[in-house]
Protein backbone atom coordinates (compact mmCIF):
# COMPACT_ATOMS: atom_id res chain seq x y z
CA UNK A 1 0.00 0.00 0.00
CA UNK A 2 1.51 3.74 -0.44
CA UNK A 3 1.20 6.60 2.19
CA UNK A 4 -2.40 7.75 1.48
CA UNK A 5 -4.06 4.04 1.41
CA UNK A 6 -2.23 3.24 4.72
CA UNK A 7 -3.56 6.04 6.50
CA UNK A 8 -7.08 5.67 5.23
CA UNK A 9 -7.09 1.88 6.44
CA UNK A 10 -4.89 3.06 10.31
CA UNK A 11 -8.02 5.68 10.48
CA UNK A 12 -10.62 3.00 10.11
CA UNK A 13 -8.57 0.96 12.59
CA UNK A 14 -8.33 3.59 15.51
CA UNK A 15 -12.29 4.12 15.02
CA UNK A 16 -12.83 0.40 14.59
CA UNK A 17 -11.65 0.68 18.40
CA UNK A 18 -14.75 2.31 19.71
CA UNK A 19 -17.21 0.39 17.70
CA UNK A 20 -17.51 3.23 14.91
CA UNK A 21 -17.65 3.20 11.36
CA UNK A 22 -17.22 6.20 9.69
CA UNK A 23 -18.76 7.65 6.14
CA UNK A 24 -16.43 8.77 3.43
CA UNK A 25 -16.30 12.29 4.50
CA UNK A 26 -15.29 11.12 8.09
CA UNK A 27 -12.73 9.23 6.91
CA UNK A 28 -11.46 12.26 5.02
CA UNK A 29 -11.93 14.56 7.88
CA UNK A 30 -10.46 12.34 10.41
CA UNK A 31 -7.95 11.07 8.45
CA UNK A 32 -4.80 10.15 10.36
CA UNK A 33 -1.37 11.49 9.20
CA UNK A 34 1.18 9.50 7.52
CA UNK A 35 3.77 10.86 9.00
CA UNK A 36 3.15 8.52 12.00
CA UNK A 37 2.77 5.18 10.31
CA UNK A 38 5.73 5.40 7.96
CA UNK A 39 9.08 4.44 8.65
CA UNK A 40 10.85 7.51 8.31
CA UNK A 41 13.14 7.00 5.39
CA UNK A 42 10.42 6.17 2.99
CA UNK A 43 7.95 8.85 4.44
CA UNK A 44 7.52 11.37 1.40
CA UNK A 45 5.56 14.66 2.12
CA UNK A 46 1.80 14.99 0.86
CA UNK A 47 0.58 18.41 0.02
CA UNK A 48 -2.91 17.95 -0.67
CA UNK A 49 -5.29 15.44 0.15
CA UNK A 50 -8.62 15.43 -1.89
CA UNK A 51 -12.34 13.78 -0.81
CA UNK A 52 -12.67 11.83 -3.74
CA UNK A 53 -9.33 10.15 -3.33
CA UNK A 54 -10.29 9.02 -0.08
CA UNK A 55 -13.32 7.43 -2.09
CA UNK A 56 -11.62 6.03 -4.23
CA UNK A 57 -9.12 3.94 -1.90
CA UNK A 58 -12.39 3.38 0.36
CA UNK A 59 -13.45 1.24 -2.53
CA UNK A 60 -10.45 -0.57 -3.59
CA UNK A 61 -9.05 -1.80 0.22
CA UNK A 62 -9.86 -5.59 0.14
CA UNK A 63 -10.01 -5.46 3.91
CA UNK A 64 -12.63 -2.79 3.93
CA UNK A 65 -16.04 -3.04 3.29
CA UNK A 66 -19.13 -0.94 2.63
CA UNK A 67 -22.82 -0.40 4.01
CA UNK A 68 -25.33 1.67 3.90
CA UNK A 69 -22.38 4.51 3.77
CA UNK A 70 -20.28 3.51 6.46
CA UNK A 71 -16.85 1.83 6.06
CA UNK A 72 -15.61 -0.89 7.98
CA UNK A 73 -13.05 -3.82 8.60
CA UNK A 74 -14.11 -6.90 6.91
CA UNK A 75 -16.02 -9.26 9.38
CA UNK A 76 -16.66 -6.35 11.49
CA UNK A 77 -20.00 -4.65 10.85
CA UNK A 78 -20.95 -2.64 13.11
CA UNK A 79 -23.32 -0.73 11.19
CA UNK A 80 -26.40 -1.30 13.56
CA UNK A 81 -24.19 -0.36 16.75
CA UNK A 82 -23.48 2.81 15.32
CA UNK A 83 -27.01 3.97 14.27
CA UNK A 84 -28.02 2.86 17.77
CA UNK A 85 -25.66 5.24 19.51
CA UNK A 86 -26.77 7.87 17.22
CA UNK A 87 -30.13 7.65 17.88
CA UNK A 88 -29.17 7.65 21.88
CA UNK A 89 -26.86 10.83 21.25
CA UNK A 90 -29.68 12.49 19.71
CA UNK A 91 -31.88 12.16 23.22
CA UNK A 92 -28.76 13.46 24.85
CA UNK A 93 -28.35 16.50 22.73
CA UNK A 94 -31.71 17.80 23.94
CA UNK A 95 -30.74 17.32 27.44
CA UNK A 96 -27.03 18.97 26.78
CA UNK A 97 -29.26 21.86 25.21
CA UNK A 98 -31.40 22.14 28.40
CA UNK A 99 -28.30 22.16 30.50
CA UNK A 100 -26.24 25.23 28.95
CA UNK A 101 -29.33 27.62 29.02
CA UNK A 102 -28.46 27.44 32.32
CA UNK A 103 -24.78 26.50 32.63
CA UNK A 104 -24.11 29.57 30.49
CA UNK A 105 -25.10 32.01 33.33
CA UNK A 106 -21.83 30.65 35.42
CA UNK A 107 -19.38 33.33 35.83
CA UNK A 108 -16.29 33.40 34.09
CA UNK A 109 -16.89 30.51 31.76
CA UNK A 110 -15.76 30.97 28.48
CA UNK A 111 -16.40 27.87 26.60
CA UNK A 112 -18.81 24.59 27.20
CA UNK A 113 -17.18 21.51 24.91
CA UNK A 114 -19.63 17.79 24.27
CA UNK A 115 -16.11 15.86 24.49
CA UNK A 116 -15.76 11.39 24.08
CA UNK A 117 -18.40 9.55 22.58
CA UNK A 118 -22.03 11.96 22.67
CA UNK A 119 -19.05 14.47 20.45
CA UNK A 120 -19.33 11.99 17.69
CA UNK A 121 -22.55 10.78 17.95
CA UNK A 122 -21.79 7.66 19.30
CA UNK A 123 -22.73 7.45 23.09
CA UNK A 124 -23.58 4.13 24.90
CA UNK A 125 -26.79 3.71 27.01
CA UNK A 126 -24.75 2.97 29.87
CA UNK A 127 -22.31 6.43 29.20
CA UNK A 128 -22.42 9.68 30.76
CA UNK A 129 -21.93 12.88 29.10
CA UNK A 130 -18.84 14.57 29.24
CA UNK A 131 -18.13 18.06 29.55
CA UNK A 132 -14.57 20.44 28.97
CA UNK A 133 -14.90 23.83 30.19
CA UNK A 134 -12.31 26.87 29.94
CA UNK A 135 -12.78 29.06 32.57
CA UNK A 136 -11.17 32.42 33.07
CA UNK A 137 -7.80 32.57 34.45
CA UNK A 138 -7.00 33.15 38.25
CA UNK A 139 -11.07 31.89 39.04
CA UNK A 140 -11.14 28.06 38.22
CA UNK A 141 -11.94 26.50 41.71
CA UNK A 142 -14.69 29.02 42.02
CA UNK A 143 -16.16 28.43 39.55
CA UNK A 144 -15.58 24.50 39.19
CA UNK A 145 -17.66 25.10 42.45
CA UNK A 146 -20.40 26.80 40.95
CA UNK A 147 -21.19 24.68 37.96
CA UNK A 148 -20.56 21.45 39.91
CA UNK A 149 -23.46 23.13 42.37
CA UNK A 150 -25.59 24.15 39.38
CA UNK A 151 -25.48 20.49 37.68
CA UNK A 152 -26.18 19.13 40.86
CA UNK A 153 -28.97 21.49 41.79
CA UNK A 154 -30.45 20.18 38.42
CA UNK A 155 -30.31 16.90 39.69
CA UNK A 156 -27.89 15.81 36.84
CA UNK A 157 -24.40 15.33 38.49
CA UNK A 158 -22.33 12.38 37.93
CA UNK A 159 -21.11 10.78 41.12
CA UNK A 160 -21.29 7.36 42.84
CA UNK A 161 -23.20 5.54 41.30
CA UNK A 162 -25.24 7.52 39.14
CA UNK A 163 -23.47 7.43 35.73
CA UNK A 164 -26.08 7.03 32.67
CA UNK A 165 -27.21 9.97 31.15
CA UNK A 166 -25.48 12.27 33.84
CA UNK A 167 -23.02 15.43 33.29
CA UNK A 168 -19.25 14.34 33.94
CA UNK A 169 -17.51 17.22 34.85
CA UNK A 170 -13.68 16.14 35.12
CA UNK A 171 -11.61 18.44 32.93
CA UNK A 172 -11.28 22.45 33.45
CA UNK A 173 -8.57 24.81 31.72
CA UNK A 174 -8.00 28.30 31.85
CA UNK A 175 -7.86 30.52 29.49
CA UNK A 176 -4.20 31.80 29.58
CA UNK A 177 -3.28 27.82 29.58
CA UNK A 178 -5.05 26.36 26.04
CA UNK A 179 -2.48 23.96 25.04
CA UNK A 180 -2.82 20.56 26.06
CA UNK A 181 0.56 19.03 24.82
CA UNK A 182 2.12 18.65 28.53
CA UNK A 183 -0.12 16.24 29.18
CA UNK A 184 0.07 14.11 26.05
CA UNK A 185 1.35 10.67 26.50
CA UNK A 186 5.20 10.40 25.44
CA UNK A 187 6.11 9.57 22.39
CA UNK A 188 2.46 9.50 21.01
CA UNK A 189 -1.01 10.37 22.69
CA UNK A 190 -3.61 9.78 19.45
CA UNK A 191 -6.45 9.42 21.97
CA UNK A 192 -5.85 12.88 23.37
CA UNK A 193 -5.46 14.18 19.46
CA UNK A 194 -8.82 12.90 18.42
CA UNK A 195 -10.30 14.03 21.60
CA UNK A 196 -9.26 17.49 21.07
CA UNK A 197 -9.90 17.56 17.62
CA UNK A 198 -13.41 15.87 17.73
CA UNK A 199 -14.97 18.19 20.26
CA UNK A 200 -17.91 19.85 20.01
CA UNK A 201 -18.92 23.57 21.61
CA UNK A 202 -21.89 24.53 22.85
CA UNK A 203 -20.78 27.77 24.21
CA UNK A 204 -18.05 29.53 23.32
CA UNK A 205 -17.02 33.55 24.26
CA UNK A 206 -14.28 35.86 22.85
CA UNK A 207 -13.23 33.24 20.32
CA UNK A 208 -12.07 31.24 22.56
CA UNK A 209 -13.26 27.77 20.42
CA UNK A 210 -10.24 29.25 17.24
CA UNK A 211 -7.74 30.32 20.00
CA UNK A 212 -7.95 26.63 21.85
CA UNK A 213 -7.72 25.08 18.10
CA UNK A 214 -4.71 27.34 17.30
CA UNK A 215 -3.06 26.53 20.66
CA UNK A 216 -3.03 22.91 19.78
CA UNK A 217 -1.40 22.92 16.75
CA UNK A 218 0.48 19.94 17.51
CA UNK A 219 -2.26 18.01 16.92
CA UNK A 220 -1.85 18.25 13.33
CA UNK A 221 0.63 15.93 13.40
CA UNK A 222 -1.61 13.38 14.23
CA UNK A 223 -4.90 14.60 11.74
CA UNK A 224 -4.17 15.89 8.62
CA UNK A 225 -7.09 18.41 8.46
CA UNK A 226 -7.08 19.24 12.36
CA UNK A 227 -7.78 23.28 11.84
CA UNK A 228 -9.03 23.27 8.63
CA UNK A 229 -12.34 21.43 9.53
CA UNK A 230 -13.58 22.82 12.27
CA UNK A 231 -16.33 21.46 14.83
CA UNK A 232 -18.41 24.86 15.43
CA UNK A 233 -21.61 23.47 17.12
CA UNK A 234 -22.37 26.99 19.34
CA UNK A 235 -25.80 27.13 20.91
CA UNK A 236 -24.65 30.21 22.67
CA UNK A 237 -21.87 32.70 21.57
CA UNK A 238 -23.51 35.84 23.91
CA UNK A 239 -22.74 36.64 27.11
CA UNK A 240 -25.08 36.86 29.39
CA UNK A 241 -25.80 39.91 31.16
CA UNK A 242 -26.71 38.87 34.03
CA UNK A 243 -23.38 36.43 34.10
CA UNK A 244 -21.69 39.52 33.74
CA UNK A 245 -23.66 40.84 37.16
CA UNK A 246 -22.10 37.95 38.68
CA UNK A 247 -18.38 37.84 37.66
CA UNK A 248 -18.64 41.33 39.57
CA UNK A 249 -19.97 39.66 42.66
CA UNK A 250 -17.35 36.93 42.68
CA UNK A 251 -14.57 38.59 41.44
CA UNK A 252 -12.27 38.78 44.26
CA UNK A 253 -8.87 36.71 45.06
CA UNK A 254 -9.90 35.85 48.81
CA UNK A 255 -13.43 34.31 47.12
CA UNK A 256 -10.83 32.13 44.95
CA UNK A 257 -8.21 31.48 47.25
CA UNK A 258 -10.84 30.04 49.92
CA UNK A 259 -12.79 27.83 47.44
CA UNK A 260 -9.13 26.49 45.84
CA UNK A 261 -8.33 25.90 49.78
CA UNK A 262 -11.69 23.60 50.67
CA UNK A 263 -11.29 21.27 47.06
CA UNK A 264 -7.40 20.95 47.63
CA UNK A 265 -7.50 19.33 50.67
CA UNK A 266 -10.35 16.53 49.18
CA UNK A 267 -8.12 16.42 45.87
CA UNK A 268 -5.25 14.96 47.67
CA UNK A 269 -7.03 11.71 48.08
CA UNK A 270 -7.91 10.91 44.64
CA UNK A 271 -5.43 7.71 43.21
CA UNK A 272 -4.12 7.47 40.15
CA UNK A 273 -1.93 5.49 37.74
CA UNK A 274 -0.66 7.58 35.09
CA UNK A 275 0.79 11.03 35.68
CA UNK A 276 -1.07 12.91 33.46
CA UNK A 277 -5.07 11.48 34.53
CA UNK A 278 -5.13 13.22 37.87
CA UNK A 279 -3.53 16.92 37.68
CA UNK A 280 -4.78 19.78 40.35
CA UNK A 281 -3.04 23.21 39.67
CA UNK A 282 -4.43 26.49 38.82
CA UNK A 283 -4.24 26.38 35.00
CA UNK A 284 -5.68 23.08 35.41
CA UNK A 285 -8.39 20.32 36.99
CA UNK A 286 -8.44 17.21 35.43
CA UNK A 287 -9.58 14.00 37.21
CA UNK A 288 -9.27 10.98 35.09
CA UNK A 289 -8.74 8.55 37.63
CA UNK A 290 -9.37 5.84 35.04
CA UNK A 291 -7.45 7.15 32.51
CA UNK A 292 -7.41 4.84 29.49
CA UNK A 293 -4.98 6.01 26.96
CA UNK A 294 -2.35 3.58 27.23
CA UNK A 295 -4.73 0.95 26.60
CA UNK A 296 -6.27 2.81 23.31
CA UNK A 297 -2.46 3.68 21.87
CA UNK A 298 -1.50 0.27 22.39
CA UNK A 299 -4.65 -1.39 21.02
CA UNK A 300 -4.46 1.44 17.91
CA UNK A 301 -0.55 0.30 17.78
CA UNK A 302 -0.84 -3.12 17.78
CA UNK A 303 -3.38 -3.19 15.20
CA UNK A 304 -1.71 -0.66 12.47
CA UNK A 305 1.46 -2.40 12.98
CA UNK A 306 0.06 -5.73 12.07
CA UNK A 307 -0.58 -4.66 8.70
CA UNK A 308 2.63 -2.45 7.98
CA UNK A 309 5.58 -1.26 8.84
CA UNK A 310 4.81 1.62 10.95
CA UNK A 311 6.73 4.28 13.56
CA UNK A 312 4.12 4.04 16.62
Amino acid sequence: MNQLEKSVLATIKYYDIFDYPLTGFEVFKYLINPVHLISKDSLEPIKKIKYLDILEILNKLKSVKEYNGFYFLKNRNIVDKRIKRQKISIKRWKKVKRIIKVLKYVPFVKMISVCNGLAINNSKKSADIDLFIIIKKSRIFITRFLITFTVWAMGQWRHNNKISNKICLSFYITDDSLNLKSIKIQPFDIYLASWVFQLKPVYSVDNIYERFIKENKWVESYFFNYGKILNKYYLDSKEPFLKKFFELIFNFNFIEKIFKFIQIKKMKKIDHSLETAVVVSDSMLKFHENDKREFFQNKFNKSCCQSHKCRL
